[in-house]
C-alpha cells in the first residue's frame, strides 16, 4: 500500500496530536517495511521535515501553497485533492481533530481513515470559535472516513453521540509513552536539569502543558493558594511548565494577583529530552484539565514513578485508571484536598508510584502502530 499523512501538525511544536502523530509515524517506520509511508506538508516558506530522509519507505513532501488558499478551495471547491499535491494513494489517514490554523480533512479520492483525538466543550477550549465549521468537521468526518480511530472508549461515545457514525466503524486505538519517559538514575544530569529551570531542592507539584482555557490552571492556582496556607506545605511550589504565550501571560498575571510570588514558577517551554528529569524529581503530577480525550502527561508521570492527581471527567479516569486519586475541576477546594492528601501521606505516594509504573506498561507506541496499521490494512482489503 501507499499510505498519505497528513503531516502538517509536526509543522510547529510538539504537543499532544503533535506527539500522537509523530510517535505513531516512527512506529510504524519501524515495524512496516511492505508499505509505503506519505507525508504531506504544506507551508508558503518551506520548514523542516519531522524525519530524516534515509527512510527506505518513507516520502516527505513540501507543498508550498499559501495556507489560505487551501483553506478557501478545500471546504468550498473540494479541490484540489491530496493525490494532485502528492500522488496516488490507496489509504489517506487524517490524523488529528479540526483546528483553526489547518482545514481539515484534506479532500481524497482514496479509502480515508480520520483519527478523533477528542473536543471538549468549545466555549472552555478557545477564546473565539465558530461552531458552524467545527460542525462541518464532524459531518465531512461522518460522511467520508472509511474507518475512524478513537484514541479512548471515552471519545469513541462523544463521537457516536455528536455524529451518527456506526459503531462497528470506530476502533478505538489508545496513544502510547516514550520510552524515554523512566526513572533516571544518573543524578549529576537530575541536578543539572533541574539548576537549569530554578527547581534545585525545592519540592513541587508538577504540571506539564499548555495554558488555554480548557486547562483549567486558573482552578488550579486557586486550589494551590489553599494548599500554601497549610502547614504541611508552606515550601511546596507548582511549577508550570509550557510555553510562554499570550494565554499563559494571562495566568502569570493571575497568579500575581493572588499574591503566589515565588511560590509558583513557569518555566516556559521544556524540550522533551529535558522532561523526564522534571518529571523524576516532582512531589506530584496534576492535571486539572475540564476535558481531555486521553492524556499523554498523565502516563508520561506514571512511567518516571510521579505519584498523579487528575480530573474526574473526559478520558482521564479511563487512561488513569486505579493509579491516580481523582476531583471536580470545577472545585478548586476538592483539588486543593487531593493534592493536600498527596503532599502528606508519603505511603499513598509510594502506593499511586507503584500502580502507576503497571498502568503506564499497557501503554507503548509501538502498540499504537500495530493496532493503526491493522486498520489500514482492514479498510485496504
Amino acid at each position: 500500500m501507499r499510505i498519505g499523512i497528513d503531516a502538517r501538525v509536526l509543522q510547529g511544536e510538539m504537543r499532544g496530536q503533535g506527539q500522537y502523530l509523530y510517535y505513531l509515524v516512527k512506529n510504524l517506520l519501524e515495524i512496516d517495511q511492505d508499505n509505503e509511508y506519505v507525508l504531506f506538508y504544506n507551508g508558503f516558506k518551506k520548514g523542516s521535515f519531522a524525519f530524516p530522509e534515509r527512510e527506505t519507505n518513507l516520502k516527505q513532501i513540501w507543498c508550498r501553497i499559501p495556507g489560505r488558499v487551501l483553506r478557501s478551495s478545500w471546504p468550498g471547491l473540494n479541490f484540489p485533492p491530496i493525490e494532485y499535491l502528492i500522488g496516488g494513494v490507496d489509504v489517506f489517514h487524517s490524523p488529528f481533530n479540526f483546528n483553526f490554523t489547518h482545514y481539515t480533512p484534506i479532500p481524497s479520492r482514496a479509502l480515508m481513515i480520520a483519527t478523533f483525538n477528542g473536543a471538549g466543550d468549545p466555549a472552555k477550549m478557545w477564546e473565539a470559535f465558530d461552531v458552524r465549521k467545527i460542525n462541518q468537521w464532524y459531518q465531512i468526518i461522518a460522511k467520508r472516513a472509511d474507518q475512524v480511530i478513537a484514541v479512548s472508549e471515552n471519545v469513541k461515545k462523544d463521537l457516536m453521540g455528536k455524529v451518527k457514525i456506526p459503531e462497528d466503524k470506530i476502533k478505538v486505538v489508545y496513544y502510547g509513552v516514550s520510552d524515554d519517559f523512566k526513572l533516571m538514575e544518573d543524578k549529576l544530569k537530575i541536578e543539572a536539569v533541574l539548576k537549569k529551570y530554578g527547581l534545585s531542592g525545592k519540592r513541587y507539584i508538577l504540571y506539564v502543558g499548555a495554558a488555554e482555557k480548557n486547562k483549567n490552571l486558573s482552578g488550579l492556582l486557586r486550589a494551590f493558594a489553599n494548599i500554601r496556607l497549610q502547614a504541611q506545605a508552606e515550601d511546596v511550589c507548582l511549577v508550570l511548565a509550557g510555553k510562554i504565550d499570550i494565554a499563559y501571560r494571562k495566568i502569570i498575571q493571575e497568579s500575581e494577583e493572588l499574591g503566589l510570588g515565588s511560590g509558583v514558577i513557569f518555566t516556559d517551554f521544556i524540550p522533551h529530552s529535558e522532561l523526564p528529569f522534571i518529571y523524576n524529581r516532582a512531589l506530584v503530577f496534576v492535571l486539572p484539565s475540564f476535558y481531555e480525550g486521553f492524556g499523554i502527561p498523565i502516563i508520561e508521570a506514571m512511567a518516571c514513578g510521579v505519584p498523579v492527581a487528575v480530573s474526574s471527567c473526559g478520558g482521564m479516569p479511563e487512561v488513569a485508571h486505579d493509579a491516580a486519586l481523582f476531583f471536580n475541576p470545577a472545585d478548586p477546594g476538592e483539588i486543593s484536598s487531593v493534592l493536600s492528601k498527596l503532599i502528606s501521606d508519603q505511603g499513598l505516594r509510594q502506593d499511586l508510584k507503584s500502580k502507576g509504573f503497571a498502568r503506564a506498561n499497557d501503554f507503548t507506541w509501538k502498540k499504537t502502530a500495530e493496532n493503526t496499521l491493522a486498520v489500514y490494512k482492514e479498510v485496504k482489503a
